[in-house]
């Protein structure tokens, strides 16, 4: 599963090195990672995370700060001017012209010009000094709930909750001193003002302004834990989806203000949700795949007897969802309520894909850019 392993190495070996790594060598791994992304030979080559439409532009993102653009329905490509080398992981487009990414070290990039020049929004650094003002306010609510508590039946919860927000304050102020190292994973805007940035340890972000400032969002939904966020989607009705580690799922009817969580669906990560209608899919780990026709509220799995991973998807043309993931795996929802299977010969994972302007489709992932008229039939 490469690209499960590439993500395990982001988010656990990279955290488990930085304990052994003085504050120099770390800030010396930061400055590499704000350079401006290299020129490749052949960036179509490189490992892309996601594929998405400007337009009729084609746009992919990927590792080292890749992003390529394509003008003939992915006939040929060249790489976009970026200003960090740093890992994208996804890509959004709410109108043709603008767009933003996001990926390793807490990056949110913008483009005003339909992907071909990028522009640095946020960091991981500012992500850092947002929750540690976030955490110590947090503190602070408590401290004087605790002073004006009159219930002592309260007591017990709220002492719980200080001692959580302290130790968030501990954790906020440590990531200061190491700098930026959570990625971001997936990004989603509902119009060219108001989106959302989520990932790793629960990083959900949101923006009302067309990023010019993005505020920490997670006071209306429920991850004490801190999970990690994994996709965003939102449906025809406005209603917005969220997916992520330890089987998080959660629907919003308000724009993001408030999330209900659903309960007791799956232990394993979700790594994506995709919406075909009245229809919402989200899936996982070991090709776990679930479907939802009342707005997230209950969900039923969908038979797939391909035990394969499941790391992206998008809705085609004809408003099917096409899911792919390890092993080169590519699944298609029929109208009937199946799947239909495809398995690229590469066999290598996959995590996005996108329908061109000729009807064509083409998947990314570890090998680069692939097409899927090369798939095999299951």
């Amino acid at each position: 599963m490469a690209y499960l392993s590439a993500l395990a190495r982001s988010l656990g070996l990279a955290t488990i090195a930085a304990c052994f790594l003085l504050p120099a060598q770390l800030r010396a791994a930061e400055d590499f990672a704000f350079l401006p992304a290299v020129t490749f030979d052949d960036p179509t080559r490189m490992q892309l995370l996601d594929i998405t439409r400007a337009g009729d532009r084609l746009v992919a993102a990927g590792e080292r700060g890749v992003i390529i653009v394509s003008d003939d329905d992915g006939g040929s490509w060249r790489q976009a001017a970026v200003p960090v080398s740093v890992t994208l992981t996804s890509l959004h487009f709410p109108q043709p012209e603008l767009g933003w990414a996001v990926g390793h070290s807490g990056v949110i990039l913008h483009s005003s010009d339909g992907g071909e020049s990028w522009s640095l929004q946020f960091d991981g650094d500012a992500a850092n000094r947002k929750y540690l003002l976030w955490a110590q306010q947090r503190v602070e609510e408590l401290e004087q709930a605790l002073a004006e508590l009159e219930d002592d039946a309260a007591l017990e919860e709220l002492e719980f909750a200080l001692e959580e927000a302290s130790f968030a304050v501990d954790d906020a102020t440590d990531a200061i001193d190491t700098g930026p190292a959570d990625p971001f994973l997936d990004v989603m805007f509902l119009n060219a003002r108001t989106g959302f940035a989520v990932g790793a340890y629960g990083m959900l972000y949101r923006t009302d302004n067309g990023g010019s400032d993005w505020e920490i969002a997670i006071g209306g939904i429920d991850n004490p834990d801190r999970f990690h966020y994994y996709a965003l989607a939102v449906d025809a009705g406005g209603r917005l989806y969220l997916s992520g580690e330890a089987g998080l799922l959660y629907y919003s009817s308000d724009s993001g203000s408030h999330w209900e969580r659903v309960e007791d669906l799956y232990d394993g990560t979700l790594f994506g949700v995709a919406v075909q209608g009245d229809q919402i899919y989200a899936y996982g780990l070991r090709g776990h795949v679930f479907r939802s026709a009342d707005g997230g509220v209950s969900w039923e799995e969908v038979d797939n007897p391909e035990r394969y991973s499941l790391y992206g998807g998008t809705r085609l043309a004809d408003g099917r969802v096409l899911m792919v993931g390890s092993g080169g795996l590519v699944l298609a929802s029929l109208e009937g309520g199946g799947l239909r299977g495809w398995r690229h010969p590469s066999r290598s994972s996959l995590s996005s894909a996108v329908t061109t302007a000729s009807g064509d489709i083409l998947l990314v992932g570890m090998a680069g850019l692939l097409p899927l008229s090369e798939a095999e039939s299951l």
